[in-house]
């Protein structure tokens, strides 16, 4: 189950409003609670209220690669591709990432304060392996 997640300043019919929004998320929290096989976290599909602001901030596109049908070209900026209204994300596995995120370990420390901290880790080793390659390439030529 999604909402629709459309692109930057595409008119769609099927965008929900800012109230059409809030009404399924009412909704969604009303059925959790009064039947038992919708199994989502009330974190979760509050969510859906304040998506992440940007590929940049979302759990989930920072943590996964997305392919095309080719198995080659890489669908970025996430999934979605093109430029995603994030401020209208309707991606569940997006928002289960940002509850998750949202989630307190110890005090003020949340599960994604400590994903941001690997996640800006791994991009720095990243770009020394890259540095490193660029340097090896060059002495071998």
């Amino acid at each position: 189950m999604s909402i629709f997640t459309p692109q930057r300043g595409a008119p769609n019919v099927e965008c929900l409003t800012a109230d059409e929004r809030r009404g399924v998320v009412e909704t969604l929290l009303r059925l959790r609670r009064d039947q038992a096989k919708l199994d989502m976290p009330e974190g979760m599909v509050k969510e859906f209220l304040s998506p992440p602001a940007s590929p940049e901030r979302c759990i989930f596109a920072q943590s996964t690669r997305t392919l095309s049908a080719d198995f080659t070209t890489r669908v970025e900026p996430c999934q979605f591709g093109g430029d995603p209204d994030c401020s209208r994300c309707g991606c569940m596995a997006s928002m289960g990432l940002a509850a998750v995120g949202n989630k307190k370990l110890i005090g003020p420390l949340t599960a994604g304060h400590i994903f941001w901290t690997y996640n800006a880790i791994g991009r720095y080793v990243q770009r020394g392996e890259n540095t490193l390659r660029q340097l090896v390439k060059r002495a071998s030529n």
